[in-house]
């Protein structure tokens, strides 16, 4: 009879023992990624939440899909797709395509995504945001991202939609870099609050102003820091805006 109990157990248990502990996430994109790390902030606050993510990116200054594609300035993107047993695969392209090049980014954001399903991850799509001085190209970035993701059956983070949210909102709370183009800290901060959201389900409330971690030297480094209240607000806004039911399926 004991030997029947122990038998049960493991065959109910042993579907648990097939799942990944960890999560592994691959962002695809260029420096409205790679400013202010955003993976890397998105893996810490995961790890504020006791979620064990582990993040990576493949990235280069100005890049499109097509470019990734190509394997143009060093990019290993294809290659990590199929190699890296991700996830989740976010994908961001140019600031500027969804304005002025749409069809061919309907034409590699398929290609991608053929080979992200065929690796077993889900692709999800990052929603870039208007230039400070022209916020009236959020329209046409809302709808470009919104077509592709019809187009390959991936779902937006609405990233841009937020950044409006905070204009409208909190005018006072800058989330643009000098150039007007790029995230500050603020802005990557709000995006990866986002992002915390749309891939592990998790409330991003409470999570830290400070994000930092050791090195090798066990030496703190520090990766953003914000205002208590202005983290409190940006949290809270993720928390209510971003519909996680819509990205991750059950």
């Amino acid at each position: 009879m004991r030997v029947v109990i122990i038998l049960v157990i493991f065959i109910i248990a042993q579907p648990l023992f097939g799942q990944k502990s960890q999560k592994r996430i691959l962002f695809v994109g260029n420096s409205y990624t790679y400013f202010w790390n955003l993976p890397k902030q998105v893996e810490l606050m995961a790890k504020s939440k006791e979620l064990n993510l582990e993040v990576r990116q493949s990235t280069a200054g100005g890049v499109n899909w097509g470019q990734h594609w190509r394997g143009e300035k060093g990019l290993k993107t294809k290659e990590l797709i199929a190699t890296g047993d991700f996830d989740y695969v976010v994908l961001q392209n140019h600031s500027l395509s969804t304005i002025n090049r749409l069809d061919s980014m309907m034409i590699f954001g398929a290609k991608l995504a053929v080979l992200i399903k065929d690796s077993g991850a889900k692709p999800i799509l990052y929603q870039t945001w208007a230039r400070q001085w022209n916020p009236l190209m959020l329209d046409q970035i809302i709808d470009g991202y919104q077509k592709v993701g019809e187009s390959i059956g991936a779902q937006v983070v609405p990233i841009g939609e937020l950044w409006q949210k905070v204009n409208m909102y909190r005018p006072d709370i800058n989330l643009y870099d000098d150039d007007g183009s790029h995230p500050n800290a603020l802005g990557t901060y709000l995006t990866a609050c986002a992002f915390l959201r749309a891939l592990t389900n998790q409330k991003s409330k409470a999570v830290p102003r400070r994000l930092s971690e050791k090195n090798s030297h066990d030496e703190t480094i520090y990766y953003n820091f914000v205002p208590e209240q202005t983290a409190a607000f940006l949290q809270e806004l993720v928390d209510q805006f971003i519909n996680t039911s819509e990205i991750i399926k059950k």
